[in-house]
């Protein structure tokens, strides 16, 4: 339950889930946090040794928590205003201080009649002439748009957080050169050792790439792009085969040695 709640919701199961339809194998989520060391999922192979999965996301704690705050309470129900006002925070957002003024804020807005009904280039609430605008810009707010209640339903503020953006181009290599430093990098030290650890022939990494990850790596996972890269990840020693997701609205791509790139969409061995 502490896993449906989070961020991404229960990844570690979503992960389990993957695996085994691809493979049609028996997959188990075996770390229970009952003993150290363990890795998270067992695949067990009808004809061969069991195979390991860590699953492991890339998260910033920073907007991790902002993000879990936010959505958490996202809709501000606000009979005082007159329009829906939608509000994008950055991940250093300082909510506390956000929350009890914004509505006050929000009214100073409607009665300057001031809308915002297109939506302003990043940054430049920063640099309004309006006085109010900036003051919620220093408390993080990136983009702030308006339009009017339809009938019957409630004025409110809607909070989001800031994702990520960059050009639509698909760059196989910056996803590639994100992978390798994301598995290398020390904080999957523990990942590593606990594949290292199985012994077992198959040591597999299932990674989650978020509003976290940088913007041409998360971006060439796109569901808008069908290729696959053309070249092998970086993996270290201790990692056999990798799964990238960029979950929840992206695509997920693995990487076997026997088979290089591939979408498990395409190979399902169950339903």
């Amino acid at each position: 339950m502490r896993g449906f709640r989070s961020y991404l919701g229960d990844f570690e199961f979503h992960a389990a889930r993957v695996v085994a339809r691809l493979t049609g194998e028996r997959v188990v989520i075996q770390d229970d946090n009952s003993a150290r060391g363990m890795a998270d999922l067992r695949i067990e192979y009808s004809n061969r040794p069991s195979a390991y999965v860590e699953v492991v996301a890339d998260v910033e704690p920073a907007y991790a928590q902002m993000t879990q705050l936010v959505l958490g309470d996202q809709e501000i129900v606000a009979p005082e205003l007159r329009r829906v006002w939608y509000v994008t925070l950055a991940k250093s957002a300082r909510l506390r201080s956000l929350r009890p003024t914004l509505m006050r804020r929000l009214q100073e807005l409607e009665a300057a009649g001031v809308f915002l009904e297109i939506v302003q280039p990043e940054g430049s609430l920063a640099v309004s002439a309006v006085e109010e605008v900036r003051q919620l810009a220093t408390l993080g707010v990136v983009q702030l748009t308006s339009r009017w209640a339809q009938p019957g339903e409630q004025p409110k503020a809607l909070l989001f957080p800031q994702g990520v953006g960059g050009p639509a181009r698909q760059d196989w290599p910056a996803f590639n050169a994100w992978l390798g430093e994301f598995l290398e990098a020390p904080k999957r030290g523990d990942v590593r050792r606990k594949l290292a650890a199985t012994g077992a022939p198959e040591r597999h990494v299932f990674a989650g790439l978020t509003f976290s990850t940088p913007w041409p790596a998360l971006h060439s996972l796109s569901e808008d792009y069908d290729s696959l890269p053309d070249q092998p990840p970086p993996l270290p020693a201790e990692i056999t085969h990798v799964w990238a997701w960029a979950s929840p609205i992206g695509r997920c791509i693995a990487w076997f040695p026997e088979r290089g790139w591939f979408d498990p969409r395409a190979h399902w061995s169950t339903a």
